[in-house]
């Protein structure tokens, strides 16, 4: 086994798919003997959650936030760096700068290639960046392209680790069921549409097919997420919520009730229609939930007829009568939960994910002896 060593983990949004797979980082790595800090943001909605890692819900954002990071560094005196999560390259790249002095390891996950806004004008910033930290980890194939394509990273900078486990998905974790919904009936087919309002998520085109369509009884479609009624059709809403049975949460759901929204779930739908790399299929497939999503979507490990099924021609005639299809013919779905249940058990994901990042750590140039200036003193590391 790799030697121990201090792990700094740095995802400073607190919520979402980011930090639900960098909590199930840290677990691993604890697991294995690591000492783990996580710098997290301040609106840390794993707060009240039982870990098995130190964790510093203390970043504010901006160059302050990676000020603190610093300040935590001083304090924990990490042999690595690992950066999960950028809001500012400029700023990251002055850390991860001062911490190439020091002589401590750094790697930068970055789960999205460049960020959504702001996109060119970022783009310098971070390429420097990239450039400039020991490793970069891509967790799939296209991630690893654009690194070697589109931004000039040397191959032998990139380390391939693949997979997403849930945090949220544990089983160990909370579950607790939603107030707005009432348990489900043995002959409730529940379709969910789930996530924050945008208009490329085509909710108005899908909500204005629902009174286009006779639904068989037990049909129950739930759209569910913070501000998922942001970009929607108020028109198209109330004439659906008149011919199906339609529930509506338009609010943030806490993780702990998540579990349940999904499990209790026959199909989730994503009729996206403006091209879109969603971390939601990877909670989807950690729940052993199905997706019906347009061609619009797109997602690191996705198997066609195992975790889903996607629609070539997204439009609303197809999309009903996909939805219908999968109904009456209830196997397909059976088939495509029985695969994902056959994959790889969550746990293992866990520990096979932080196996590869504890021999990328070993692999990171030797640390010993390295001398990091905290200001009014030096410290001298020993791995």
């Amino acid at each position: 086994m790799p030697q121990m060593r201090r792990i700094l983990l740095v995802e400073g949004s607190g919520r979402g798919f980011l930090t639900q797979y960098t909590h199930a980082l840290a677990t691993g790595l604890s697991e294995l003997g690591h000492d783990v800090r996580l710098v997290t943001g301040l609106r840390d909605e794993l707060a009240n959650w039982k870990i098995g890692f130190e964790k510093r819900a203390s970043f504010t954002g901006g160059f302050r936030g990676w000020l603190n990071v610093a300040r935590q560094v001083r304090e924990f005196r990490p042999h690595v760096v690992h950066l999960e999560w950028v809001d500012n390259p400029l700023a990251a790249l002055a850390l991860v700068l001062w911490l190439k002095r020091l002589g401590i390891g750094t790697v930068y996950t970055p789960h999205n290639l460049l960020p959504h806004r702001w996109r060119w004008l970022s783009t310098p910033g971070f390429r420097a960046l990239f450039h400039t930290v020991d490793r970069v980890v891509a967790r799939d194939d296209k991630i690893a392209w654009g690194l070697e394509e589109i931004l000039s990273l040397p191959p032998q900078r990139i380390v391939n680790l693949p997979g997403s486990p849930n945090f949220i998905a544990c089983p160990d974790n909370p579950r607790l069921p939603l107030p707005e919904l009432a348990q489900k009936h043995t002959d409730e087919f529940r379709v969910l549409f789930f996530g924050h309002g945008s208009g490329r998520k085509g909710l108005s085109d899908f909500l204005a097919a629902l009174p286009q369509q006779d639904w068989p009884q037990g049909f129950h479609f739930v759209v569910a997420g913070e501000g998922v009624l942001r970009s929607a059709d108020r028109v198209a809403l109330r004439e659906a919520a008149k011919t199906c049975r339609l529930t509506v949460i338009d609010r943030y759901i806490a993780p702990e009730y998540v579990a349940g929204l999904f499990e209790a779930a026959d199909l989730m739908v994503m009729p996206y229609v403006k091209q879109c790399k969603s971390p939601l299929l990877d909670l989807a497939a950690a729940f052993k939930l199905p997706v019906l999503r347009s061609d619009r979507v797109e997602g690191a490990h996705f198997i066609e007829g195992v975790h889903g099924f996607t629609l070539s021609d997204p439009a609303s005639a197809t999309l009903r009568a996909e939805i219908i299809g999968l109904h009456e013919n209830a196997g397909r779905l059976a088939h495509a939960r029985a695969a994902m249940q056959a994959g790889e058990a969550l746990p293992m994901s866990v520990q096979r994910l932080a196996r590869g990042h504890s021999q990328l750590y070993a692999n990171l140039r030797r640390l010993d002896g390295a001398l990091v200036q905290t200001g009014a003193k030096s410290i001298r590391l020993k791995v």
